[in-house]
């Protein structure tokens, strides 16, 4: 982080510590247009949540995760400010184990493992005496590259086709379709996690966790990473 940017993320902490959390907020979200940061996102959330904003602290949690998936700062944040809104959220094992690492880190293990595997082959000519000794190792290396490569492969797709959101407004409206005349079906409030299905127009059709579905004003919402 740059000298100005620096102070001015040092500008939007005091303003927290002085309960004008408002105006941290701010001060964070013109931030986020330098580059986004776990750290960055951290901070928004807890002054989000501060404002009375569950929904966006929330959105912003799940932000500081995609880049620092291990914060445990970040997870129990998370995770209070669900049960400060009386919800448990049960994420499958799958996704748990794939999101514990970003998409960079499981390149890297994917990369390494390959680079070693070819480093024992490259060895193992160079030294014939020692081929038998490197051959287990080559074949550690070897399943080690396959299996994050096929993690990574997995972690990608589970990223891309995961259509979750959340609703950053008070209270909203969910509609049989994506027709502002449609008659409300059932409304959901600030904070509430979902699965998008589908989207037209302006509307995202979603469903709840009591596998309620129906279409919101896609501005009442801001999707999941």
């Amino acid at each position: 982080m740059s000298a100005q940017p620096a102070a001015e993320f040092e500008a939007a902490n005091k303003l927290f510590e002085q309960g004008k959390f408002t105006a941290a907020a701010a001060g964070y979200e013109t931030l986020l247009t330098n580059g986004p940061s776990a750290a960055l996102h951290f901070n928004l959330g807890n002054a989000r949540f501060k404002s009375g904003q569950a929904g966006k602290a929330i959105y912003h949690y799940h932000q500081a995760l995609r880049l620092a998936p291990r914060d445990p700062d970040t997870r129990g944040n998370l995770q209070f400010t669900r049960r400060s809104l009386g919800v448990t959220v049960e994420q499958p094992l799958a996704r748990h184990l794939l999101r514990l690492h970003t998409l960079d880190e499981w390149a890297w293990l994917a990369g390494a493992g390959l680079g070693a595997c070819f480093l024992l082959l490259a060895l193992g000519e160079a030294l014939p005496a020692k081929r038998t000794a490197f051959a287990w190792l080559t074949k550690a290396f070897g399943a080690i590259a396959i299996v994050s490569a096929a993690l990574l492969a997995a972690a990608h797709s589970e990223r891309s086709t995961a259509g979750l959101a959340v609703v950053v407004v008070p209270e909203v409206s969910v509609r049989p379709g994506p027709l502002a005349e449609s008659k409300a079906a059932f409304t959901l409030r600030d904070g509430t996690e979902l699965v998008v299905l589908d989207a037209k127009d302006d509307w995202l059709q979603v469903r709840d966790s009591g596998q309620r579905a129906g279409w919101v004003k896609r501005d009442a919402l801001r999707r999941l990473p």
